[in-house]
């Protein structure tokens, strides 16, 4: 999402500072993003202060000033609750939570500076609803959500703007990257349809372009698309009758059984399916995910 987001702003003709703990695959991606002369690559890891300080500085020494952040940094683990371990828990928080805090509070002095900074955080409907199979990763939702809101709050009296983002499902190739436990040929299979069907998911190309335009308006909250919002207001609407829903969905998800982690690049899928998802695997190579 974030490469996708980094190719929409250089079009606009941003200067863009593009962030990860690989510099090849930075490289990598710096090849897919227009005007590459305008991109910084910035080696670090978001779970680590000191490399995100040294490399929020480089970026200021380059570009004269910082106008917007957005934190998009995130993993994956399907698992059943069972085969979660507290090390998945812990990985989970450390990007998605103390991540986003890292790059907000080294970018804050240079978005405060100019009075109208912006910081975009990419959460998820995750962080909404109680998704079974999902639990390391709703939780660490849960919290980023709630910080994200509360920096809402107190970042407006530093003119600075915060936008929490909650998406549904996008065709990003995510499938590829993540993680899964339990019985993960069959984990991996049923998160590649749900992430991969047009009608469950979106292009990661519109919610880029829903997201930057949230942000531009200055919207304190976005749930994208539509349709994921609607589900999320009769979640909140309806929640005993939602909840009723998501049991039903637990009952047909895969049992529990081993707690060893397998990337999805690892496995493969039945033709059948391959061909069923074959937006998020062209979506996967366009992303730098493989």
């Amino acid at each position: 999402m974030g490469l996708v987001l980094a190719r929409q702003l250089a079009n606009s003709g941003a200067l863009i500072g593009l962030l990860a703990r690989d510099l090849d695959e930075l490289s990598r991606a710096r090849a897919t993003i227009p005007a590459p002369s305008l991109v910084q690559l910035l080696e670090a890891d978001v779970t680590v202060a000191s490399q995100v300080e040294r490399a929020v500085d480089a970026l200021v020494r380059r570009f004269g000033r910082i106008d917007v952040v957005i934190n998009n940094a995130g993993q994956i683990l399907s698992a059943p609750f069972a085969d979660t371990t507290d090390a998945d828990f812990k990985a989970m928080i450390d990007v998605h939570v103390w991540g986003m805090l890292n790059v907000t509070r080294a970018a804050l002095p240079h978005l405060a500076r100019h009075r109208n900074g912006r910081v975009v955080n990419i959460c998820s409907i995750g962080s909404r609803i109680p998704v079974p199979h999902l639990s390391a990763y709703c939780t660490s939702k849960f919290a980023q959500a709630g910080l994200s809101a509360v920096m809402g709050e107190e970042l407006r009296e530093q003119g600075v703007r915060v936008t929490t983002v909650m998406p549904g499902l996008m065709r990003t190739g995510s499938h590829v990257q993540a993680w899964f436990k339990g019985d993960p040929p069959a984990e991996f299979a049923l998160f590649s349809l749900v992430a991969g069907l047009p009608g469950t998911s979106m292009s990661a190309e519109r919610a880029a372009r829903l997201i930057l335009a949230a942000s531009a308006r200055g919207e304190s909250e976005a749930i994208v698309p539509c349709t994921v919002r609607q589900i999320a207001k009769a979640a909140a609407l309806f929640p005993n009758l939602s909840l009723a829903a998501l049991r039903g969905v637990q009952r047909l998800l895969p049992k529990p059984g081993s707690r060893f982690a397998v990337q999805g690049q690892q496995m493969s899928l039945n033709p059948v399916l391959q061909a069923a998802v074959t937006l998020n695997e062209r979506a996967a190579d366009r992303n730098n995910q493989r």
